[in-house]
Parts: structure tokens; sequence; C-alpha cells
């Protein structure tokens, strides 16, 4: 009897572990995303709709403002890479970087005059996108603001929601359904 008893009890907290895991909240998060998305259209433009979306600003910050913008805002960067050609596009990109007030641009030289290529923000800068999220909104949040424009084939649900596409767009990062990063820009060319 105390066999059947403790056989019993182990198939029931098996059973009961594999329906945790079956309805944690990072998988009822990828179903609820699965859901939301299964009705936009597979034709949907999202390079367009990303070119479009890399209009919008952070605060003061938006793609092609002048260094001179930048450093009145914000004062000289604690730390400049060293700047270089790339292959990709041809233009010479440097790297500034705002530790302190979690803020990374990617500077671009157009002419004399340097001007904002990329966009990328963490903790502790509070600036909001045009739909309002910031750092430590949430996952939902996010899929609400921005619902039409997320492309489910560059996105992961609980890591990486990405409107637009990775050419260009808006990236929100997440970790454990909160944003901890946000990128406006080209993350590949």
């Amino acid at each position: 009897m105390k066999k059947t008893l403790f056989s019993g009890l182990k198939i029931g907290i098996g059973l009961l572990a594999m329906i945790l895991v079956a309805f944690s909240p990072a998988t009822l998060s990828g179903i609820a995303f699965a859901q939301q998305l299964s009705g936009q259209d597979s034709k949907t433009n999202y390079t367009k709709i990303g070119y479009a979306l890399m209009k919008e600003n952070m605060g003061f910050l938006s793609i092609g403002i002048p260094d001179s913008v930048v450093v009145k805002n914000l004062g000289e960067p604690e730390k400049k890479s060293t700047a270089r050609i790339w292959g990709a596009d041809g233009m010479e990109h440097q790297s500034w970087h705002y530790q302190r007030q979690g803020i990374e641009l990617d500077m671009i030289l157009k002419g004399s005059t340097q001007i904002v290529d990329r966009i990328s923000i963490k903790s502790p800068c509070d600036y909001k996108t045009q739909r309002g999220i910031q750092i430590g909104s949430n996952e939902l949040e996010v899929q609400t603001a921005y619902k039409a424009e997320i492309n489910p084939h560059d996105s992961k649900p609980d890591s990486t929601l990405v409107a637009g596409t990775i050419y260009g767009g808006i990236i929100f990062g997440l970790r454990e359904g909160i944003v901890t990063s946000i990128f406006i820009g080209a993350a590949a060319e």
C-alpha cells in the first residue's frame, strides 16, 4: 500500500511540475505574443515600417542630429571609440559612450560634421520613445504600443521585440518581461 501511494505521489508531483512549466509566465507570454501577432498580415512591409520608426526620438535624441546638439545636451562623451570606415556602408563610424547616463551613440561623418546614426539606451536613462516606452516598461506595454509594427520573424518573446526589422527600426531588449534596453537604427547591414 505504501509503495503504491508513494508511486502515485511521485507521478502526481511529476505531472504538477510539467503543468507548471507548460504554464509558466514565460510560456504564457510567448503564447500571448504569438496570438497577438497571428492576426498580422504576412505581407506587412516591416522594412518600410522600420525606416519610419527610425524617425522617432527619445528625449532630444534622434537619428540625424549633429554632434553639436549632442554635446550641448549631454556634454563631451566619457569615451569615444576609434573612428573607422565600415565596409557595409563606406561611412566613418565612431561610438560615443555616456556610461553614467546609460547612452551610447553611433556617430557617422557627413562632410565635416558627425551626426547620430544609431541610438542605444539602458538604465539609468529615462528617455521615452514617442509612444511612451522606456527602460522599465513591461513587455505587454511594448506589444500594445507597437502592435502593428512588431516583426514576429525578428522578435523573440521574453528576449527581444523588434519593431520594423533588424535592418532598421526599434529593438527592445527584455529581461524577465521588462525593457532593459532600447535601440533605434540598423542593427545589421
